[in-house]
């Protein structure tokens, strides 16, 4: 649920305080992103978080997710924090398997962490950052970088999550148990919510998806985000849509591909 702005602008100031109270545990999350959680949305037209699109296939039963993006760049003209993602899951549920990038205006340092790092999360659980990457053990991510997700149930509530940074890099996990509600898919520019209130997006200007965003249902072919009836999300100030925080194009004529332009209330 959307909190008040007030209270995402002071845990932001306040990250210079807060992060040295993270303790580092193998697999999680390095510095501010140690802090860092992603959620599900409440509102597929207005939302005070996400802002891409979304689709919900009648009886759900979605059992994979696509998505290639260029990860955007974070600058300190307007200090939030974002994250690039596709998942399935948390349209309306509670539940959400997720895989993406975060993006920080703040130089990786070892207080903060990594200014760009990979993730994946299982919610309620927090996100892990990505470590032991074929290509690259560190998992390096930076501005302009092509970056493919891939989840996908092989069995019942059994999921394989791949991701891969262009030629540089690849990472998968096979045989990660996760209870679906399988309702929805999801290619997203989320503002995370940091320990426990979300924080304002990062003046990204725009992050492109595309040109790969497809989903599965059951044991059928991977669609086009067009094919799936989708929902565009506007991210708006408290998610009341008075003024947006971050707002998607059109899909464009290969039914796949678009953009998200923060602090911006058209885009294209």
């Amino acid at each position: 649920m959307p909190r008040r702005l007030t209270h995402a602008l002071l845990a932001l100031s306040s990250v210079g305080f807060i992060v040295f109270a993270a303790g580092g545990t193998a697999g999680a999350s390095r510095g501010l992103g140690g802090l860092l959680s992603h959620s599900t949305t409440k509102n597929a037209q207005q939302s005070g978080n996400w802002s891409g699109y979304v689709v919900n296939p009648a009886g759900g039963n979605v059992t994979g997710v696509a998505s290639t993006f260029v990860v955007p760049k974070a600058t300190l003209i307007l200090p939030g924090l974002t994250s690039t993602w596709a998942g399935i899951g948390g349209d309306p549920s509670a539940d959400l398997i997720q895989a993406g990038v975060s993006e920080s205006p703040f130089p990786s340092n070892p207080i903060l962490g990594d200014q760009y790092f990979a993730w994946y999360e299982l919610l309620p659980a927090s996100p892990v950052q990505l470590t032991g990457c074929t290509g690259d053990a560190n998992c390096t991510v930076v501005p302009g970088d092509h970056v493919s997700v891939q989840i996908t149930q092989t069995a019942t509530n059994v999921w394989t999550i791949s991701v891969a940074d262009g030629a540089r890099w690849t990472w998968s996990m096979a045989g990660i148990k996760y209870g679906s509600s399988h309702s929805s898919a999801e290619w997203i520019l989320e503002a995370p919510t940091l320990l426990v209130a979300p924080v304002i997006p990062a003046g990204v200007g725009s992050a492109h998806f595309g040109p790969t965003s497809t989903f599965t249902v059951g044991g059928g072919s991977p669609q086009t985000i067009a094919s799936g009836n989708p929902q565009a999300i506007d991210m708006s100030l408290l998610g009341l849509g008075l003024f947006n925080l971050a707002t998607p194009s059109a899909l464009s004529a290969d039914g796949q591909s678009f953009n998200v332009c923060t602090y911006a209330q058209t885009c294209s």
